[in-house]
């Protein structure tokens, strides 16, 4: 079994103090409440820099989380139950993935799925299936000690130490309940929370590859090793 945590991921409900930006007035007047909308630099790009959001380079990009999930869960190692995916926000939120979920495609439709969850905590299909499940206010710490209890973790960010994905993918084989954490953020590293827990951390390129590219690269490995 091999664990994907996604990490301090850019997924949040858009800050008070964003929402009351002179810039947002239409969105106000819409009747929409901040648990109601997701913050998104597309669309928020001009009331987070005036209003100075902390760590703004890391916030406002749910749709990396988006792409994230749908290379993840469309692996053959996801659908035959070889691999686990767990959500881990930047304001120390966790969500759980259950079994064969399928997210919708499109973003608005996605979007809406994440604001139902976080309303609701827990989304269940039509026959009766947990697909995904909120635990708020809770760290990375707690997710890894309570629900993953990996045997190693391993980070991938660009201040790790190179190695190929293929040895990566042949080491993490040997393990039973191996980690692997990838950020959900745009830009920046892991906060020093989340490193404090990796025991390695590796670099699989000279370049910044996005975190679609890096898990679906890396799963793939895994998958040479695990699967027949």
């Amino acid at each position: 079994m091999l664990n994907l945590i996604i990490a301090d991921t850019s997924l949040e409900t858009i800050p008070i103090n964003v929402f009351k930006h002179p810039s947002l007035k239409k969105i106000r007047n819409s009747g929409k409440k901040p648990k109601e909308i997701l913050l998104d630099r597309s669309l928020h790009h001009f009331a987070m820099m005036s209003t100075k959001l902390d760590e703004d380079y890391k916030r406002g990009r749910p749709d990396i989380l988006h792409i994230a999930l749908l290379n993840a869960l469309a692996t053959p190692l996801y659908q035959r139950n070889h691999l686990k995916v767990f959500i881990h926000t930047i304001d120390d939120n966790v969500i759980i993935v259950g079994n064969n979920v399928r997210l919708p495609k499109s973003y608005s439709r996605f979007e809406g799925l994440v604001l139902n969850l976080f309303r609701d905590k827990k989304i269940i299909s039509e026959d009766g299936q947990l697909l995904l499940d909120l635990r708020p206010n809770t760290n990375f710490g707690d997710l890894l000690q309570e629900y993953v209890k990996p045997e190693i973790v391993m980070g991938f960010s660009t201040t790790g130490t190179f190695k190929r994905l293929e040895l990566i993918g042949a080491d993490l084989a040997s393990y039973t309940n191996g980690c692997v954490v990838i950020g959900g953020f745009p830009k920046g590293h892991f906060s020093k929370n989340v490193d404090s827990y990796l025991d390695k951390k590796f670099s699989v390129s000279d370049m910044g590859l996005e975190s679609q590219i890096i898990i679906s690269r890396l799963l793939y490995e895994f998958e040479k090793n695990v699967l027949v």
